[in-house]
């Protein structure tokens, strides 16, 4: 199917298999990133007209809208992409297009081996998490490749299983045959009618999945994904924004709390201790390359904190140089739900962890 008109000022772009990224700050300035760095490249627009069109033309197809009394939104493109947009009056020097390209290159976990995103010790494991199960966070900070990780672990889920996926604005496309994909919906040009994602996780729960996968947990929603992990609903997977694998336990917290509950901290600490296995935490590194930096079990909460262990972490130090690199490697810490990795696949536990 040809581009619209508009969209083909940017076909060079999106047809570049090298761009992960594609960065429009205005009409004069446009920006993408090939192997994790940015760098300028020339506007194919001429004035905010051009941009306008483009704009136009991306957000046609999404049944979404942008305005002045909702000058963001968040869409997908045909190709799976993800674009968002931001005009007046929030963008001050011209409209803002960010275009998130889906990358169809990864198709499974060789290719982050490949890259040093994990090592092959760390893909067993990733394999074995989801085999048995656990109910796995992944954590990091925009464009380090969470949903990318999430997407490739998620190719070990058992076909016969039905899983229920719930994104802000779709992302994911996972290879099962029994996928029920929910998105959430903006508010209308009234500011009524929206159907925000923990309506949607409320709703999962009353259509008998076998896995709930939550493409990012921003808010208050964390109550509803935290009471899936606990109420039966094994093998859940959800991304949420945060640096370490600490803040992010911290800012579910935070997230409960924001919900305005009568409960005590140490009650939420209890709850997330028990709710969640794992958290996978992921860096975009200073050289454009993307690393799980953390593998790191949460054990429960103890002493007014939730206890973690790392099982695989990025160890940095510095070269003659004063560059900085590190390498991956396994703490030696063996996690405490062993047994159901063995339980799982003894024999990938096997060579993980011995007998």
């Amino acid at each position: 199917m040809p581009l619209p008109p508009p969209v083909q000022r940017i076909a060079h772009l999106l047809s570049d298999p090298d761009v992960t990224e594609i960065m429009i700050n205005g009409p004069q300035q446009v920006f993408v990133e090939k192997a994790g760095l940015l760098s300028a490249v020339e506007s194919p627009f001429r004035s905010k007209g051009d941009l306008q069109a483009l704009i136009d033309a991306l957000v046609l197809p999404s049944g979404r809208s942008v305005t002045a009394m909702q000058p963001f939104v968040d869409f997908r493109m045909a190709d799976g992409s993800r674009v968002n947009v931001v005009i007046a009056p929030v963008a001050l020097d011209g409209p803002i297009v960010t275009i998130r390209r889906a990358t169809p290159s990864l198709s499974q976990m060789a290719d982050l081996v490949r890259l040093g995103t994990i090592t092959e010790e760390m893909a067993y494991f990733c394999y074995l998490a989801i085999k048995a199960r656990l109910n796995i966070v992944f954590s990091g900070a925009s464009g380090s490749g969470k949903t990318t990780l999430l997407g490739l672990m998620s190719g070990y889920i058992p076909e016969g299983e039905r899983i229920v996926v719930i994104e802000d604005t779709a992302e994911l496309k996972l290879r099962q045959k029994h996928v029920v994909r929910l998105e959430c919906r903006p508010p209308n040009i009234e500011g009524a009618g929206a159907i925000p994602l923990a309506d949607l996780l409320r709703n999962s729960f009353r259509m008998r999945p076998n896995r709930i996968i939550v493409g990012e947990v921003r808010g208050p929603e964390a109550v509803e994904m935290l009471q899936a992990m606990t109420s039966g609903h094994d093998g859940c997977l959800a991304v949420l924004h945060a640096g370490t694998p600490s803040h992010a336990i911290a800012r579910l917290e935070m997230m409960v709390l924001s919900r305005g509950l009568a409960l005590p901290v140490w009650a939420i600490q209890r709850q997330i201790g028990e709710a969640i296995d794992v958290v996978i935490q992921l860096a975009l590194m200073a050289d454009g390359s993307r690393k799980v930096t953390h593998i790191t079990e949460v054990i429960g909460e103890e002493d007014a904190e939730v206890k973690t262990q790392d099982l695989f972490r990025f160890e940095h130090h510095a070269d003659p140089e004063g560059a900085e690199v590190g390498k991956l490697v396994a703490t030696g810490a063996v996690p405490t739900f062993v047994e159901r990795l063995r339980r799982a696949d003894a024999a990938t536990a096997q060579r993980l962890y011995g007998d």
